[in-house]
């Protein structure tokens, strides 16, 4: 039996979704978010900085909530896998500015097709080869640049992915019925809730509290999502190579993180063991790493280093390995 299938089965007896763990986590989360808001609304006559002070916690209950949504996507949080998880998670949705069926569709297909050469561009930020990035046009390569670069990936796209992206299918030439429904049910979500807050408390008011929010947690989110399979020896094959159980296990990192903030980020840091098996609720995956030597055996990073990491941006097929542009660009340089 081969270390990826011992893996696999070892990491299976935790997926078994609770009432008790996901209620009391969806609970204090709904709570800290209601109660942040509320505050943050409360000292805007006081102090702006008082209010921006408070978003901080806002934000963290803001992020466990996305992360609960995205468990409800993988029909992963409560234990009824079917009305239950949807509800929760179309509810979650229009919190977090995130359609269950859309978003949760593109994310799918990014664990479906993780590390595959010939079938990447779904639900995560496209990696070009540095042959494929020789090959581009110039202009091409300008905004892929600019595309991969992580001050703007996650400050302006960011933002931008969860609250212009997801109001419209853009990543579907041809979506479903039931994505088109997920996603013009969260926008008249949001247009009630929102509605609703402005109603009561003023346009300026609701844009004062929510902008730092929703920029906060979106950079939050998708920086989570993005550096953890962010690292030199990641893994990248082409279809006829590519094995589902290694990219999971090779491709996807254990992001080494204090327990503080594995709690505030609901425990995404343990990203390798997600892949390997996406029906494990968030909640029980720690428990999940800890229970067995071997599955702790994939790639670990920690917050500072990834920093660095997060500064690759092409794949070398020949040397099997992500490099940054800086290397890229020395490589590259023709000799004299």
């Amino acid at each position: 039996m081969t270390g990826n299938v011992l893996a696999s089965q070892i990491a299976r007896d935790f997926a078994s979704p609770s009432y008790t763990k996901a209620l009391f986590q969806f609970g204090n989360s709904l709570i800290l978010y209601v109660t942040s808001v509320y505050l943050m609304f409360a000292l805007l006559p006081v102090s702006y900085g008082y209010v921006l002070a408070i978003s901080l916690l806002a934000t963290v209950a803001h992020v466990r909530l996305f992360m609960i949504g995205h468990d409800c996507a993988h029909q992963s949080y409560l234990p009824r896998k079917g009305w239950q998880n949807k509800a929760l998670g179309n509810f979650i949705g229009v919190l977090t500015n995130t359609p269950l069926d859309y978003w949760g569709s593109q994310h799918l297909m990014h664990h479906q097709t993780v590390g595959n050469l010939d079938r990447r561009g779904y639900g995560d930020v496209v990696t070009l080869t540095t042959e494929e990035f020789k090959a581009t046009a110039f202009w091409s390569r300008v905004w892929y640049r600019i595309g991969r670069n992580p001050h703007i990936l996650m400050f302006i796209f960011a933002p931008i992915h969860f609250l212009i992206m997801q109001r419209f299918p853009f990543e579907q030439k041809k979506a479903p019925r039931k994505v088109w429904l997920s996603i013009m049910g969260t926008n008249l979500g949001m247009v009630i809730y929102y509605g609703a807050l402005i109603s009561f408390f003023g346009l300026e008011s609701v844009l004062l509290v929510f902008a730092p929010i929703l920029l906060m947690s979106s950079t939050i989110a998708v920086w989570l999502f993005y550096v953890q399979h962010q690292f030199d020896e990641a893994y990248w094959e082409r279809e006829e190579a590519w094995d589902y159980k290694d990219a999971t296990l090779k491709g996807s990192s254990f992001y080494n993180l204090p327990r503080w903030l594995h709690w505030a980020t609901g425990n995404i840091g343990y990203h390798h063991l997600h892949h390997l098996n996406p029906k494990i609720p968030n909640y029980k995956l720690a428990a999940c790493h800890y229970s067995d030597p071997m599955l702790q055996e994939g790639k670990s990073i920690t917050f500072w280093e990834s920093f660095r990491l997060a500064k690759l941006a092409l794949w070398d097929e020949s040397a099997k390995r992500l490099i940054s542009f800086a290397e890229f660009d020395r490589t590259s340089e023709p000799t004299r």
